[in-house]
């Protein structure tokens, strides 16, 4: 009996066989970059990328309530300027009326009954919040001009190409929504992309990597082809 048994466990099951080769079931490929050498990150992680923040916590899901806040907010405000027909402004301005006469009656009344008023905090800025700000304002603007002159002068044509791309998929994408779809689906993107992204970053950084290194051969062979017989003026020696 035992010798029986024994055949009947070595005999391969043809319905585990199909089971085991369906592409859910394999090992997902691993990236062959460590945790310090990301292809699309570098030497960052996506929450340090997103400002390491409570935004960043937000679209990273960290915080489930102020994402999920978030979502529900922007839904909500989305829902309100489509179906209400209300501008921004006019949506906005009708709900800090509201609040402000909330405000000023609650204020009222409590000093008549001698109660306490509604609490509202004193709200400022600090100069060190406004100086940082300001500071990282400058910096990433400096970069996007230090981009327009390189394109604008046909220093790389690659970021050419990407820029062109880039404009022409923005443009067509907002033909096809209104201006505040296009923020709610931002904000929905947000809190998507770079939750799928932290979660399955090898995978992502495996296939990136291989799509990387076609584009770039393709790109070898048009510019050998066709973009290197292009004739360029010469460029002006510096006195």
């Amino acid at each position: 009996m035992s010798e029986q048994s024994d055949v009947t466990q070595n005999v391969p099951d043809p319905v585990m066989e199909n089971v085991n080769r369906m592409p859910a079931s394999q090992t997902a490929p691993v990236s062959e970059y460590g945790p310090g050498n990301r292809f699309l990150t570098k030497d960052r992680t996506v929450h340090q990328i997103l400002g390491g923040g409570r935004a960043a916590d937000s679209a990273l899901w960290r915080d489930k309530y102020l994402s999920a806040g978030t979502l529900g907010g922007s839904t909500l405000a989305w829902f309100l300027l489509e179906k209400s027909g209300y501008t921004f402004m006019t949506l906005l301005c009708n709900i800090l009326m509201f609040v402000v006469v909330i405000l000023f009656v609650w204020s009222n009344v409590a000093s008549l009954l001698h109660r306490a008023g509604p609490p509202v905090p004193e709200l400022s800025l600090s100069e060190d919040f406004v100086l940082s700000t300001a500071s990282v304002f400058r910096n990433e603007l400096n970069k996007a001009l230090a981009i327009a002159r390189d394109v604008a002068l046909g220093k790389d044509f690659k970021l050419f190409l990407l820029v062109i791309a880039f404009l022409y998929v923005v443009s067509t994408v907002t033909s096809w929504f209104n201006f505040m779809t296009c923020v709610w689906i931002g904000v929905v993107l947000l809190h998507i992309v770079p939750f799928v992204y932290d979660k399955y970053e090898d995978v992502i950084d495996h296939h990136a990597k291989k799509a990387a290194d076609v584009a770039s051969t393709q790109y070898k062979k048009v510019d050998a082809t066709v973009l290197s017989r292009i004739p360029r003026a010469p460029a002006k020696k510096k006195l």
